[in-house]
């Protein structure tokens, strides 16, 4: 699964595959149209939406998502550009940890069709590799690497995903950017890390 950075539609359709596209703001249009779409059907036809939803939890926080489904409808202008494209889904992930309370909504198109089982697990994984990358970037400061030369690049991002791996391993309850400091300071730690 992809963002809406470029159009990925035509080149995962020919490859016999199926997408789950989010909808950024770099198509405000288009995510204001299908906001408006869902809107209209939860006033005016509320039966056609399927709607799931689940809540898991880690560290103090709960994270409540609620999963609704809607076929494309010519309603929506310019929808037909998108290639095989078969539904619509909203997102509202509601994030609570202490007194503290936030709702996001995130909209995506999709070429698989009425399937919302499907499309959660899909979306829900993506989530998983995003954060996964956010954890490279803070963490070991990937996107501002200076590393050009022929392999280096991809042997530092193997490298860096291992260790990452290596320090999530490690039972211990503190952040990884925490492990990773302290295996710098401490050279029992580090061996602990490394060698379990």
């Amino acid at each position: 699964m992809h963002a809406l950075s470029k159009r990925n539609d035509k080149k995962i359709r020919a490859k016999e595959a199926d997408y789950a596209l989010q909808v950024k703001d770099n198509h405000k249009n288009l995510k204001a149209e299908i906001a408006a779409y869902f809107h209209k059907v939860r006033r005016d036809n509320p039966e056609k939406l399927a709607e799931q939803s689940d809540i898991d939890g880690e560290h103090g926080r709960i994270i409540e998502r609620k999963y609704s489904l809607l076929p494309v409808s010519d309603w929506l202008d310019g929808i037909d550009a998108w290639t095989d494209i078969k539904s619509l889904v909203e997102v509202s992930r509601t994030h609570h940890q202490q007194d503290k309370e936030s709702t996001e909504t995130s909209y995506y198109i999709s070429s698989l069709e009425g399937d919302l089982e499907r499309l959660s697990q899909v979306i829900r994984n993506h989530w998983l590799i995003e954060s996964h990358h956010w954890v490279l970037d803070v963490t070991f400061k990937e996107d501002e690497s200076l590393i050009y030369a022929e392999d280096g690049a991809k042997n530092m991002a193997l490298f860096k995903r291992m260790l990452l791996n290596i320090i999530k391993a490690h039972p211990s309850k503190d952040s990884i950017a925490g492990k990773r400091q302290r295996a710098a300071w401490d050279d029992k730690f580090r061996a602990e890390i490394l060698f379990g």
